[in-house]
């Protein structure tokens, strides 16, 4: 709502002529301060939406430790295409929404939508253990190994903890305790 800061009053003593004047001479003066003020104010807005684009993705691997793996399955590719339930619209339009909005809890509700619905497999926490086969102690998974070296590397397992755990998987290894294939270095990687 913008203030009228002039009255019938002003208007009856000054006329439209000298009011319109001085408003444009009002106006001419503070232009360079207006347009500055919307620079910077365009300038804030765009660190802002950089700031939390930034802080997206170590939200999602807080979350969502796995969404990267998701990300790359063509069955949550084809369950992007779906129409949202309740607009109709495809859901890669929402998420896309989501994601340009930096919107950490909307990308984290598709991701869960997704494996709520069934359409990932398990997640290597939930895979079963198989203490008959593997003699009681715990098994791994590819994506497991991948996960804690990156976490260590972030700093959130401590030194001596990610030694104790690095030594029991580099001990499954050797007794058969990998869950999935450990395919060979350097093949079928084709990403980052």
């Amino acid at each position: 709502m913008v203030a009228n800061y002039l009255t019938q009053r002003d208007v009856d003593d000054y006329g439209h002529d000298v009011l319109d004047l001085a408003q444009r001479a009002a106006l001419h003066a503070l232009a360079p301060d207006l347009q500055a003020l919307n620079h910077a104010n365009a300038d804030l807005r765009a660190q802002l939406a950089q700031e939390r684009q930034r802080g997206l993705h170590p939200t999602l691997d807080a979350q969502i430790p796995d969404w990267r793996q998701i990300d790359s399955d063509p069955r949550w590719r084809q369950w992007l295409l779906l129409p949202h339930e309740y607009s109709n619209r495809p859901r890669q339009m929402h998420l896309n929404d989501a994601i340009q909005a930096a919107d950490a809890a909307r990308v984290i509700s598709f991701f869960r939508g997704f494996l709520r619905e069934g359409g990932a497999a398990p997640r290597p926490e939930q895979e079963p253990h198989r203490p008959a086969a593997t003699g009681g102690k715990r098994t791994y998974t590819r994506a497991q190994i991948e996960q804690a070296s990156r976490d260590f590397l972030r700093g959130r397992i401590a030194p001596d903890a990610y030694a104790k755990l690095s030594a029991d998987m580099h001990a499954a290894i050797k007794e058969n305790r990998i869950v999935g294939p450990m395919p060979m270095r350097g093949v079928g990687k084709t990403r980052v």
